[in-house]
């Protein structure tokens, strides 16, 4: 140990596993409003990446307040080996969860959309949201020039809201919601986009929306006035549909708004049939062998995770090579393809909030030293095009 101890190594290196492939410990008390100073200057300087904002108004001190990011005091990564994943963890300690880190949700909760998701399901995903927390920061960052001007934000916020009869920010202000993703992929049924060469296979899928009560109680007030919308109502549930029939490809689903009158929940589904599948479901996802591997030793409560079975990694590598293959490579494309998980592999991720900061978990097929050369090309890359575009111009032509 070194003579004089980091004083927030002891709450990093708690959270960390040592010995393994990687393990980073950095205190970054500090660095971060000096890397911000840094960034602005650049803005400053360079005439194209002025426009995106007012550099003159800004400063770092406020910058790192508005985000959170002075509240944080160091982070760790740490990755071993075992059962074909790597085991990998990242913490970041923070004095206080505020601006962005609060925006990340409160207190960690039990996750539950497994215990729905189906047998067949390829992705399921659920994250806590405190969206009054983001809109804060982004009314401060109006505030000093950033985004939308503060007299603009504010008529849009207190706008209504399409014709529902609510505003955005009676919406927004207060809410506190779980988003939940459960998706099923058919690769026997592809779609075609019309005038397109691009194809993607049927998707079944459930959105979960929490806390929205007040919003889709307003869209079912609409939908008994619009001709192209349907709502019908039972004991239990109340489901809006589209009253018309939906053009190629997208007649291929059923789309529904469903809310559940007990709870008020509600669900955004490919169909009314996959929400009854999953809600009826008794051995779904979590009994799956790739799913106890990918989801092993992770939390099993905290405020966001994420399954990507062995199909889906495969499906969205798929995705990537149509696309490069029309658009051809780039950096982005490149850098994509690194950071997504190996195709064919299943992968599992947790994020829980800790009285001291916030904890990343997760099992994949590269450690953190992969993450963390990704990260470094992705810094470097754009650095180098921005200095040849600015200083290697070509000779000026003499004839």
């Amino acid at each position: 140990m070194a003579p004089q101890v980091s004083p927030h190594f002891a709450s990093v290196s708690s959270q960390l596993h040592l010995g393994g492939t990687v393990y980073l410990y950095a205190d970054i008390d500090g660095d971060a409003e000096r890397a911000t100073d840094f960034l602005l200057s650049v803005l400053r300087d360079t005439p194209e990446l002025r426009r995106l904002a007012a550099p003159n108004r800004l400063n770092a001190k406020s910058l790192v307040r508005i985000f959170g990011l002075d509240q944080m005091r160091a982070v760790g990564l740490s990755s071993y080996e075992a059962d074909e994943h790597y085991r990998n963890r990242g913490f970041i300690h923070a004095s206080a969860r505020v601006g962005l880190l609060r925006a990340l949700g409160g207190e960690p909760e039990p996750f539950e959309l497994a215990d729905i998701a189906p047998e067949g399901a390829d992705l399921v995903w659920e994250q806590q949201l405190d969206a009054g927390a983001l809109l804060e920061v982004i009314s401060e960052l109006s505030a000093l020039g950033v985004g939308m001007n503060p007299a603009a934000l504010e008529q849009s916020l207190d706008s209504p809201l399409l014709s529902f009869g609510v505003t955005l920010r009676s919406v927004l202000e207060d809410l506190k919601t779980k988003i939940g993703v459960v998706l099923a992929v058919d690769e026997s049924r592809n779609l075609w986009i019309p005038g397109e060469s691009f194809t993607f296979p049927y998707t079944d899928f459930v959105v979960q929306l929490d806390g929205l009560e007040e919003l889709i109680d307003a869209v079912i007030r609409y939908a008994a006035s619009d001709p192209f919308v349907r709502a019908t109502r039972s004991e239990e549930w109340v489901i809006v549909t589209a009253g018309i029939r939906l053009p190629p490809p997208w007649n291929a689903y059923e789309p529904a708004l469903i809310k559940e009158v007990a709870t008020g929940r509600t669900y955004l589904v490919s169909s009314p049939a996959f929400l009854k599948e999953c809600l009826a479901t008794s051995e779904g996802i979590a009994t799956k062998a790739d799913f106890q591997k990918a989801m092993a030793g992770l939390p099993t409560e905290g405020n966001g995770m994420l399954y990507l079975s062995p199909k889906m990694t495969r499906v969205m590598h798929a995705a990537l090579d149509r696309i490069v293959s029309k658009h051809g490579p780039a950096v982005q494309t490149h850098v994509a393809r690194f950071l997504l998980p190996d195709a064919g592999q299943e992968h599992g991720w947790a994020l829980q909030n800790r009285p001291d900061g916030i904890l990343f978990t997760s099992n994949s097929a590269s450690s953190h030293k992969a993450t963390l050369l990704t990260l470094g090309y992705a810094a470097l890359l754009p650095a180098a095009v921005l200095l040849g575009s600015t200083w290697l111009e070509p000779e000026p032509n003499p004839l």
